[in-house]
Order: C-alpha cells, then sequence, then structure tokens
C-alpha cells in the first residue's frame, strides 16, 4: 500500500529510468484501491466455496507476478507494466480484507475477538513501516526484490493454520471442525463450543438445520441481505463505518505522504518524517489489542474520531497559513505533531475496529455476501481518495482537502455515537439478537 510513498518522489526527480507525470503518478498510487474495489465479490464467493484459508493462500502467487511486473518495468522504461502490476496487488489486497476480518472473526474466542481482529491494524503498520524505512534509501530495484519476499513468508506461515471451524461445519466436514477448533483452543475439550457454532449457523432443530443447510450449499443472494432487520442493520453499520475509516483521510496520507511533508517545506527530511509517522502508527496499532477488549469498540472509535477531526483542522490550518504565505517557521512542528496524533488516534480506532466489528455483525450465512459488498465500498472510495487528493490539493489547496477530511471525522463521531452497539465480549448468537 505505501510502496508509493517512496516511490513516486525518484520518479517525479529523475532518479529512476521511469518518468511520470503528474496524471500517471496519481494512476499508479490509485489503481490498488480500484482493483481491491474489484475483488471482494469474487473473494467471498471463493472463500464460501473453497474455504477461508484457501482463498487467501491463493493470493500469494499473483502478487508475486505483480512485483515481477513492476521490477521489468525500469529496465523497459514501461508505466502500463507498473499499472499492471498494481491492479493485480489491488485485487489480491481486496481479497485479504475481505477474508482476514471473517476468519478471525471465526477462530477467536468471544474474549479475544477483538484483539484477535485488530492484529489487522498492527500487519498492515509494520508493512508501512517497512516501505517508508527501506524505500528512499535503495534503488527501485531493491525495493521491489525487498517487498516480493512478503507473499513467500506469508505462504509458510498461513500452511500451518487450519481452516475456520465455522467454514467446516458449513460444508458439513464436522470432524475437521472439531479437529480445527481442538488446535485453535489447545485442548481436547471443545464439543460444548462447537454445539454452539453448530447452533449458531444452523439452528437447533434437524429440519431447520438441513434448511439451512440447503439454502447455504444454493449460496446466499443479494434478498438475504434485507431478509431480516439484523442484516440491514448490520451492512449499513459496517459500510458506514469502513466508508468513514477512507473519507476521514487515511489513505491520501498514506500513499502520498513524502509528497505531503515536502510541501509543508519543513527543516526535517520526507523521508525522516514518513519514518516517523509510520513508526508511531505501529507502535499505537501494537496498543490497540489490549485496549479493544478492556474500553470496548464503541469508546476507541470516538475517542479516534475526536482525535482525528481536531489533528485534520491542525494541518489544514497550517496549509491555510503556508499557502497565504504568511510565516510558519514558528509552528513548522504543527503537521508532523499533527500527523502523529492522527495516526495514533486512528491506529486504536477507526483503522482496526471497523475490520474487527465487521467480522462480528454479520449472521454466517450472509457474512461472505456482506463483506463483499462492505470491502469493495471501501476501497472504491479509497480509489476515488487516492486518485483524486492530487487534484483537490491543486485546485483547492491543501487547506480545504484536510478539511474536508475533518468534516467527515465529525460525521463519524456522531454516526458512532447514536448508531453503533457496543459488540464488546458478546457471543455472534447474542450480537444478532441485540442487531434485532
Amino acid at each position: 500500500m505505501s510502496w508509493t510513498s517512496p516511490t513516486l518522489p525518484k520518479m517525479e526527480s529523475g532518479e529512476t529510468d521511469i518518468p511520470a507525470s503528474s496524471s500517471e503518478q496519481s494512476w499508479i498510487g490509485s489503481l490498488t484501491p480500484l482493483g481491491a474495489a474489484i475483488s471482494p465479490f469474487l473473494a467471498g464467493y471463493a472463500a464460501d466455496r473453497w474455504g477461508r484459508k484457501t482463498t487467501l493462500l491463493a493470493t500469494a502467487c499473483p502478487v508475486i507476478v505483480g512485483w515481477v511486473l513492476i521490477a521489468c518495468a525500469e529496465p523497459a522504461r514501461s508505466i502500463p507494466l507498473i499499472y499492471v502490476g498494481r491492479i493485480i496487488h489491488g485485487l489480491c489486497l481486496g481479497v485479504a480484507f475481505t477474508v482476514i476480518p471473517m476468519y478471525c472473526g471465526e477462530i477467536a474466542e468471544d474474549k479475544v475477538r477483538g484483539a484477535l481482529g485488530s492484529l489487522l491494524q498492527i500487519m498492515i503498520s509494520v508493512g508501512l513501516l517497512s516501505q517508508y524505512v527501506v524505500g528512499p534509501y535503495v534503488s527501485y530495484l531493491v525495493l521491489t526484490i525487498f517487498s516480493v519476499v512478503v507473499p513467500f513468508l506469508f505462504v509458510v506461515a498461513m500452511w500451518f493454520v487450519p481452516e475456520s471451524p465455522y467454514q467446516l461445519i458449513m460444508a458439513r466436514k464436522n470432524q475437521q471442525a472439531l479437529e480445527s477448533l481442538q488446535w485453535l483452543r489447545g485442548t481436547k475439550a471443545v464439543n460444548e463450543e462447537l454445539a454452539v457454532i453448530e447452533v449458531t449457523i444452523l439452528g437447533r432443530s434437524e429440519d431447520h438445520k438441513e434448511n439451512v443447510r440447503e439454502k447455504m450449499e444454493n449460496k446466499s443472494t443479494p434478498r438475504d441481505l434485507i431478509s431480516t432487520k439484523a442484516s440491514i442493520t448490520s451492512l449499513y453499520l459496517s459500510m458506514g463505518l469502513v466508508g468513514l475509516q477512507i473519507l476521514t483521510g487515511i489513505d491520501a496520507i498514506l500513499f502520498y505522504s513524502q509528497d505531503i511533508f515536502a510541501a509543508t517545506g519543513g527543516d526535517m527530511d520526507s523521508s525522516v518524517s514518513s519514518i516517523l509517522i509510520g513508526a508511531v502508527m505501529l507502535l499505537a496499532s501494537a496498543c490497540t489489542p489490549f485496549f479493544v477488549e478492556s474500553l470496548g469498540r464503541r469508546i476507541l472509535l470516538l475517542i479516534s474520531a475526536t482525535g482525528m477531526a481536531v489533528s485534520l483542522a491542525s494541518i489544514g490550518t497550517f496549509f491555510h497559513l503556508h499557502d497565504n504565505n504568511q510565516d510558519t517557521s514558528s509552528i513548522g512542528w504543527l503537521p508532523v505533531v499533527s500527523l502523529m496524533i492522527y495516526m495514533i488516534v486512528f491506529s486504536i480506532g477507526f483503522g482496526p475496529v471497523p475490520w474487527a466489528v465487521m467480522g462480528e455483525l454479520f449472521a454466517p450465512n450472509v457474512k461472505s455476501m456482506a463483506s463483499s459488498i462492505a470491502t469493495s465500498f471501501c476501497w472504491f472510495l479509497a480509489f476515488l481518495v487516492t486518485k483524486f487528493f492530487p487534484s483537490i490539493r491543486e485546485e483547492l489547496g491543501s487547506d480545504y482537502a484536510f478539511w474536508i477530511f475533518g468534516i467527515f471525522a465529525v460525521v463519524a463521531f456522531v454516526s458512532v455515537f447514536f448508531l453503533l452497539p457496543e459488540t464488546k465480549g458478546k457471543s455472534l448468537q447474542e450480537i444478532q439478537s441485540i442487531l434485532g
């Protein structure tokens, strides 16, 4: 996701053999979110048909192909090769963001489900920081080789992890579901929990179980998403959370962080500023698993929205003064500090919690389709933000760009306060009851 941050400035300055215009740079930045907006629908089908684990493993090979194409783009001096590689990466990213929350929500015990779901943000932060740390100081080719190692490590690690017991129950593989749950819990005494999972998915009566299994084998339809109050509520809550996550500006900041810092005209090197922001994001993300179970989802989201609104307003104010030729030398620290605060509050709230909540809200029979719709919506918005953020900065100014993000942070606070129920410590069956 953050490969563009150290790479695009090199293209602009001529450090690579692939000069790119501002329009080409915006496409390089935005094609990954566009690809990620397309693939969730395929991901949802694949996750139900072949399983969560198999679907995730299937993304590794295309990711490698994408990096090979990007590596070949420099000697070939071909921007289109980068375009294709970025789209491939986006397609795989959309699969990951659809299936990982489902998988984490299904394998976790109730008391740690939120914490496990929030680990996604820690891993994202590790990936972002790795590009910020390595990218500015190595060549285009070396950064690409460094990045291609990741899918190989992923395959090795994921190979030893079992399939979701929920998925195995839906596939009538009860013995494998038992073994999966025993591996995950580290004990043989899981029959009671397995029975609860079976009731959650299939119901209690044998006739109802067969009816549900028949529906699952025929796959869920869009009609199922609006067939119950709980499904409708889950859908608009999930789409609202992931949509507001994007509209508060995170992708614009991650994809163009070096550009943003360079525009402030500060004394600190822009690549160092990006590393600092990435490190803060990682440290804050590492704290989230402890907070998400002790404080709950709602309070973290409210704190996050408040902090983002204040920090985005501060950044916008700095750019307003700077772009109007006011003396900003005495507050040159403000953009870095504001973005550090933004990253901290984002990483403990609107970064991980929407994905963790999405894995909790949906009933098993519609989870794949609903997650696909919410994830696709999220990445389509990310495409719009990353594609048009440079244009908005150019036409309206950086101040208005950040103030717009700040307005959405206020909307996020109001939405969470009035609409989102607390799911901390509740079973998936209890959450469905709360939703109606």
